[in-house]
């Protein structure tokens, strides 16, 4: 079931890309590599990348390439993001979010976007780990042919915070937390713009009888 909807969301992000081929868009391309659980975690014994006995940070690698289209100005998009990645047990693991964000602070270098939407994760089961696993019930499971046993969430509403540093107009550092109980994730790429635009500032609109009877 989890491969199913996997396979749907990708489709999907392929018939958007098609119709979001024009206008002012982003390719980002991150690495993932710092998993945060900030009450620690009660299966910390079958993480070997965690940074301290209780798993608060547990290293990870992977990738996330993210689709980004702006629809009003450079203010407000939505974007795709399609990350695969060592879960925190050394897993292969899968993440897919899309959703609408929108410009918090917007700079000549610096810029800062919210963005929040479903996300589908879906991981190499730990059943696999036997008697040293318990589930706490967080995750669903499944089976696929090809993959074996899975387990999968989607998540309605999840977050994300993006910090944007523009060392060239068209290029830029990005930097990505996503908060999220009991983990939160940590990312840092590269951020690209096509077709580029400037926008006058938004500046308010005075009628002419109003602007005559100020100068009176």
């Amino acid at each position: 079931m989890a491969n199913k909807r996997l396979s749907y969301l990708l489709f999907f992000f392929f018939i958007q890309a098609s119709i979001f081929c024009t206008g002012q868009e982003t390719l980002t391309i991150k690495y993932f590599g710092l998993t945060i659980h900030p009450f620690g975690d009660k299966t910390a014994e079958l993480q070997p990348n965690k940074l301290n006995k209780n798993a608060h940070f547990v290293a990870n690698v992977g990738v996330f390439i993210g689709y980004e289209k702006f629809l009003y100005r450079n203010f407000f998009s939505v974007k795709l993001i399609q990350g695969v990645m060592g879960d925190c047990s050394n897993g292969l693991a899968s993440a897919t979010h899309f959703g609408p964000r929108v410009a918090l602070l917007r700079k000549e270098k610096h810029r800062l976007y919210f963005g929040i939407g479903p996300t589908l994760l879906v991981r190499d089961s730990w059943n696999r780990f036997g008697n040293d696993y318990e589930s706490s019930g967080y995750f669903n499971e499944t089976y696929s042919s090809l993959l074996g046993e899975l387990q999968w969430k989607l998540i309605p509403y999840a977050f994300e915070f993006e910090y944007d540093f523009a060392f060239t107009p068209k290029n830029q550092l990005s930097v990505s937390l996503t908060p999220g109980v009991p983990a939160m994730i940590f990312s840092v790429g590269w951020k690209h713009w096509f077709h580029l635009r400037e926008y006058d500032d938004l500046k308010l609109y005075i009628p002419k009888s109003k602007r005559k009877h100020r100068r009176n």
